[in-house]
């Protein structure tokens, strides 16, 4: 017997011989769906009431082709008396009813969870947000205004900068090596010439080597070039700070001699061994047989050693 549910329109195979009486109550195992299947085998002079039905059996759903069949979980509730049968599946489907309204009632309750943990996780992620800008703001306004001390009052500065690090937590940025070099400055440097009986007019050049550095440093080496109007090279010298020759030198020593007296890298009664901090040092450069055109001099450092503080 081919019968058919009420709701899902799904079809089952049923065993005619479990077919009784007037019919059968059947719940779909598709939809869950309960239902009272009429005897359809029964002939019309056959009393309705409804005979005792067998244990608990399961439909099998019709496929399309008749060679094969499959098993399906579709139960038909039955007892001795015939209609308990109906009480029972009610009250199955009853139970089945509240079991979908609490997990439909327990979704909604996770649901709401759910949004109150997102809001809370909002509002928390955007008052962090607001107090790292204040934060950042107030480092920033410090370090501004540090940096304007710094420049005004360089000493002062430096410790409110390094203040300002411990108390962030943070150590002192590295600060680059700065070149030993670039710590000695160069000042009232000028040009003159003098007349020597040997060679005839030479340049001299010469100047102070100011120490900047915090700590001592030696042997400073100073480079002097002579330049035209195209800023080309025409000639330069090296020369150790600390060796300074007098007029009366400039005017009777040979070019050999002028050379050999400024190339000493201890200066003159070693002078050059040690600057202080702030310390300057005397320099002196000899250009001798300048070309014509020279329109200017120049002048840099090109060696120095640090000492270590006693």
């Amino acid at each position: 017997m081919i019968i058919q549910c009420r709701q899902c329109r799904t079809k089952f195979r049923f065993d005619d011989s479990l077919m009784q009486g007037s019919g059968v109550w059947l719940k779909c195992s598709r939809c869950g769906h309960v239902y009272f299947q009429e005897n359809i085998l029964m002939k019309p002079e056959t009393n309705l009431t409804p005979k005792p039905a067998n244990p608990m059996e399961e439909l099998k759903p019709e496929k399309k082709s008749t060679e094969t069949s499959t098993e399906s979980s579709q139960v038909v509730y039955r007892d001795a008396e015939g209609l308990h049968s109906l009480d029972k599946t009610i009250e199955t489907k009853k139970y089945i009813e509240k079991e979908i309204d609490l997990d439909m009632r327990k979704a909604r309750t996770e649901d709401i969870n759910e949004e109150e943990v997102e809001q809370k996780e909002s509002l928390f992620s955007k008052s962090s947000g607001k107090s790292w800008k204040v934060a950042i703001g107030s480092i920033f306004v410090v370090l501004i205004i540090s940096a304007l001390i710094f420049f005004i009052f360089p000493q002062s500065g430096e410790q409110i900068i390094k203040n300002v690090f411990v108390y962030m937590g943070i150590s002192e940025p590295a600060r680059p090596e700065i070149p030993v070099t670039h710590m000695v400055r160069l000042q009232d440097v000028r040009h003159r010439v003098v007349n020597n009986y040997i060679l005839g007019p030479i340049g001299v050049v010469e100047g102070n080597a100011v120490n900047r550095a915090e700590y001592p440093i030696s042997r400073i080496l100073i480079k002097g070039d002579i330049l035209d109007a195209y800023s080309v090279v025409l000639g330069e010298h090296t020369s150790y700070a600390g060796n300074i020759l007098t007029d009366e030198k400039l005017t009777n020593l040979s070019e050999e001699e002028i050379l050999l007296n400024l190339s000493r890298p201890e200066g003159f009664n070693n002078s050059n061994d040690k600057i202080m901090p702030n310390e300057q040092i005397p320099f002196m450069i000899v250009f001798f047989h300048e070309p014509a055109g020279v329109i200017k001099t120049t002048v840099m450092t090109v060696g120095a050693e640090r000492l270590l503080s006693e």
